[in-house]
């Protein structure tokens, strides 16, 4: 399949995570069959206007995923494996949804380790009052807050993300594309809620002030449970818009 040249525009997200997210999402639109060979890699260099390396480094992302193999002498080519991803990517939909954009910007507050409330412990199937990673970030729009999120992770999966990581990516990809796990089923519980003193102080408003509130669920591909988050929005800075083609 000829590729034309592509121009990468997130200047939030590392060059080869863009070219290797390029490329996986090609493959699970089917743009790309099993076991075909990919463009070498001087040509990948040309197409995406980067360096040999970072060409290199994106391949190799891929490899360690297990959708792409190196046959010495040959090249690169997909596996079987990755014909069996969804077509969707998961972390796509969620920059929507969750209003990120090169009019976005992120500060994270905090990567702790603290105990699990009641529903986090419940939902990732620890014990009431374990010990879990606890990341809480704002992001802004025009220099005003926008949303406050908290994230809980199991302590096997918050050990490997940086906050450096969270300036760069969305914690989807930071799960993608930093720890290796292949996502799942992703849900999403919205309702109006009441602003508590912590959440009204990070969003710029009153307490009690009206929210929108964005329950997560976040599974693997096995369904196993990998983190649940909560993200509070300024109600009348929202809107998500949504376009369905048959």
């Amino acid at each position: 399949m000829e590729l034309e040249r592509i121009v990468l525009e997130n200047k939030q997200m590392p060059l080869h995570y863009q070219i290797a997210d390029y490329l996986l999402h090609m493959a699970k639109n089917s743009e790309f069959t099993a076991t075909e060979k990919l463009p070498p890699e001087e040509k990948l260099r040309d197409i995406f206007g980067v360096s040999r390396a970072t060409v290199r480094h994106a391949l190799e992302h891929l490899s360690r995923q297990g959708v792409l193999i190196k046959k010495q002498g040959k090249g690169n080519f997909w596996t079987e494996s990755s014909q069996q991803l969804k077509k969707e990517k998961q972390s796509g939909i969620n920059r929507q949804i969750f209003q990120v954009s090169e009019k976005t910007s992120v500060k994270v507050k905090g990567k702790d380790l603290e105990k699990a409330t009641d529903a986090a412990a419940a939902f990732l199937g620890l014990d009431k009052g374990a010990i879990v990673y606890v990341f809480r970030r704002q992001r802004f729009i025009a220099g005003e807050p926008l949303s406050y999120t908290v994230n809980y992770l199991p302590q096997e999966i918050g050990c490997k993300i940086q906050k450096r990581h969270l300036q760069q990516m969305t914690m989807l990809e930071t799960l993608e594309n930093v720890v290796g796990i292949t996502l799942g089923v992703i849900e999403h519980e919205v309702e109006i809620t009441r602003a508590n003193g912590v959440v009204a102080g990070q969003l710029g408003i009153a307490p009690l002030d009206p929210v929108l509130t964005v329950k997560t669920s976040v599974f693997d591909y096995l369904h196993k449970p990998v983190e649940i988050v909560w993200t509070y929005f300024v109600e009348n800075k929202y809107k998500f818009k949504v376009v369905l083609d048959k």
